[in-house]
């Protein structure tokens, strides 16, 4: 009986084994830091119902004929498509970005040539995080929350978390500014959610914007100037000028005196 329960711990402790050294092995090939990237096609379904399927399908191949190229082009990889929307994902973020800004760049150039009788129209989605990278597929909260932060996004707009943020290379190359906190489906904490502004004339006018509200921050800056001024400079200037009155009449004092004292009486005055 001993010796059964000698072997059955034995055999417990190799399983433990066995099962760390997976883990390890696991978390090593296919475990990384990654950032996803989820795009989502604008008014598709509605498309489809009112111009037909064809000029759905259509919509959705010069959407991909877009999109799929400058992918690649900043070394993406696209996991799948969704019906109307794309999953990638990319070793670094700023590669993201990158592309995500390009493929806005590209579909607003497609739309001002009026390439189809329809605009496209795109929301993007980007989130940095450790994932599970298989041959074909990725798996991990990561994508969960990238899928969000698209769902966030306007048409036409790119939105980022604050995890993508921080992780830029060179956050100065695309101006991104923080928007707000949001709590995203299934998550418990807020988040705070990044605009990629891509269209030249937005990052003029968001700058534009923000500049009366500087010039407020400065002018809720005098009152505290003056109060300085009030409070601490004048008074000191007070009491300068009254201690140096002071001496003043301290010594005019003496002098008189001094001058009575040594006064000389001349002979045949009065006396």
């Amino acid at each position: 009986m001993g010796d059964e329960n000698k072997d059955l711990k034995t055999d417990v402790d190799k399983i433990i084994e066995e099962k760390e050294r997976l883990d390890k092995l696991f978390k090593e090939r296919f475990t990384r830091v990654i950032t996803v990237m989820f795009t989502d096609l604008k008014g598709s379904t509605s498309i489809a119902e009112t111009q037909g399927d064809f000029a759905s399908r259509t919509l959705i191949k010069q959407h991909n004929d877009i999109l799929f190229p400058l992918i690649k082009k900043h070394n993406g990889v696209l996991v799948k498509t969704m019906g109307d929307g794309t999953m990638s994902y990319f070793e670094k973020p700023q590669n993201a970005l990158r592309a995500a800004v390009e493929i806005q760049k590209g579909i607003d150039g497609h739309n001002f040539e009026k390439k189809s009788n329809i605009p496209i129209l795109i929301r993007i989605g980007i989130h940095t995080g450790q994932g599970i990278v298989e041959q074909n597929d990725i798996f991990g909260d990561v994508v969960n929350v990238a899928s969000r932060f698209e769902g966030q996004a306007s048409p036409g707009e790119i939105c980022i978390s604050e995890e993508t943020f921080s992780a830029l290379d060179d956050k100065s190359e695309v101006y991104c500014r923080f928007m707000r906190e949001t709590t995203l489906k299934g998550k418990s904490e807020p988040v705070k959610l990044y605009k990629a502004f891509w269209n030249p004339r937005e990052i003029e006018q968001d700058m534009s914007d923000k500049q009366p509200i500087r010039q407020k921050e400065e002018k809720k800056g005098l009152p505290v100037a003056v109060k300085i001024l009030l409070f601490i400079v004048i008074p000191l200037i007070v009491i300068f000028l009254l201690i140096r009155g002071g001496n003043l009449f301290n010594f005019s004092e003496p002098e008189e005196k001094r001058t009575k004292q040594h006064s000389v009486t001349i002979p045949g005055e009065a006396k």
